[in-house]
């Protein structure tokens, strides 16, 4: 960044970029889990059962997430820190039972092949809630500026998406080539060493009495969500968004079945690879011109329209086709990385509504929504392949009216998705970017509480006390 942007900065520029950089590293693995569904069904396991089984660890997630957020809001440790010696942890374990879940032979009957997906899959989603949530947590405390704050939120996205499109343009060309266990061993040994970094460089040094003895009780906790709605709006939104966002999920079945070529997956990966990573690193541009809301308003609605002339347009002509779904992805790249700024502005909201800054659990809650959604739109991709007729099998032939399934589901889904959540969020969320800064000054005892309600003109209603 030049010095324009780091004007009146506390974060060093080997902050920001390690940070930045654990994102690339982070979503690399996710983006190879991201495949489940179709190393299910590549290892003989059918389409219903694949369904059916993604949503059984789920059960584990909405305990393990809400616990673990729990502990990091009333847990410090003995150096002073919140949030950084969880993402050590995590980073070791979450490559490991990564790599133990695409370990899973094709040869086992279907019983054992579960069992082994189930308990291997349990344990990386406890090791990922461990990294995951401390990640998005620590910018609370990195720095009590606002723009400060949306820039570094934006630099790990944007290279959240890249890792996440790297994956989606690497993978089919590499499993094809290598096999999916020896393709997962590859992703981690390059992933962990970019994650490792932001563990030992990135510094927890806003609002230091709240890091080193503010510790909420559980009824604080529940205090602190019954005060804030607009987390509770915003992780709607993300859910709604998530299950609509099918591209990465379909991209195998879509080359494989539509275009008649697994190989030619990876040029459409790399073609909304292009797309997302320049739509993604000019949104912290246009945040600086335009409030942030405003702006995933805009990329949403752009991309409803173009679902839906992709999907009278069809994937008859393949450059036709790669066309519109880099233009539909647009959408995509603003709606992962200003989510995540709606979030980290709701902390603010919480703690200016209650008093208690419970940041480890509404980065959990983000956690359990964004894992939930995962198990859940596979779930759905799995399910409506089933619908379709879809036969299991790596190489399996698909009867006729597949293809046009699967199209349907690629372009219509995100659509509707899409306009629910624009709905929902034009309607019901408030907070704009001006309004978090007030709150985040009042916060950290800049301002009073009554230059606070003042400022704001008792639009959210008053301060806690």
């Amino acid at each position: 960044m030049g010095k324009q942007n780091t004007e009146g900065y506390v974060t060093s520029s080997t902050e920001r970029r390690s940070y930045a950089i654990f994102f690339l590293g982070q979503n690399l693995i996710w983006g190879f889990i991201g495949y489940i569904s179709t190393f299910l069904t590549d290892i003989g396991i059918s389409a219903a059962k694949a369904a059916a089984i993604l949503l059984v660890p789920k059960i584990w997630d909405a305990v393990n997430d809400t616990i673990f957020g729990y502990i990091v809001d009333r847990h410090n440790f003995k150096n002073g820190q919140k949030f950084l010696p969880w993402v050590k942890i995590g980073t070791a374990a979450v490559g490991i039972t990564a790599i133990a879940i695409f370990l899973i032979p094709a040869s086992l009957s279907d019983t054992l092949k579960i069992a082994w997906f189930v308990i291997a899959y349990l344990l990386f989603d406890a090791a990922y809630t461990i990294l995951d949530t401390p990640a998005f947590a620590v910018t609370t405390v990195m720095t009590g500026n606002i723009q400060e704050r949306t820039k570094i939120i934006a630099s790990g996205k944007l290279w959240a998406m890249v890792g996440g499109t790297l994956a989606t343009v690497l993978i089919p060309v590499m499993e094809a080539k290598l096999g999916w266990a020896v393709s997962s061993i590859v992703f981690v040994l390059v992933s962990v060493p970019l994650m490792l970094p932001m563990a030992f460089k990135v510094k927890e040094r806003h609002s230091e009495t709240i890091v080193a003895e503010e510790t909420p009780t559980f009824k604080q906790m529940l205090v602190y969500l019954k005060h804030n709605k607009y987390l509770a709006f915003v992780l709607v939104a993300l859910l709604i968004l998530g299950l609509s966002s099918v591209e990465q999920i379909m991209s195998v079945y879509l080359a494989r079945i539509c275009l008649n070529n697994q190989s030619v997956g990876t040029i459409v990966g790399a073609c909304v690879a292009l797309s997302v990573i320049v739509s993604s690193a000019i949104i912290p541009s246009l945040a600086r011109k335009w409030d942030k809301f405003h702006l995933l308003r805009f990329g949403l609605v752009f991309s409803i329209a173009m679902d839906v002339i992709a999907y009278f347009v069809g994937y008859g002509n393949l450059i036709v086709t790669i066309i519109l779904i880099m233009l539909k992805v647009v959408g995509l790249a603003f709606f992962q990385i200003i989510i995540y700024m709606l979030i980290a502005d709701t902390v603010e909201y919480g703690t200016y509504k209650s008093g208690t800054r419970a940041a480890g659990i509404t980065f959990s809650l983000q956690c359990f929504v964004a894992k939930l959604k995962n198990a859940l739109v596979n779930s759905i991709v799995l399910g409506a392949l089933a619908i379709f007729g879809f036969v299991e099998g790596e190489n399996a032939v698909q009867p006729a009216g597949v293809a046009d399934g699967v199209w349907t589901v690629f372009c219509l889904l995100p659509a509707i998705g899409f306009a629910i959540a624009v709905i929902l969020l034009s309607l019901f969320y408030k907070l704009r970017d001006k309004d978090v800064q007030v709150m985040s000054r009042f916060n950290n005892g800049e301002i009073s509480k009554e230059e606070a309600e003042g400022i704001l003109a008792g639009r959210f209603g008053a301060a806690h006390s």
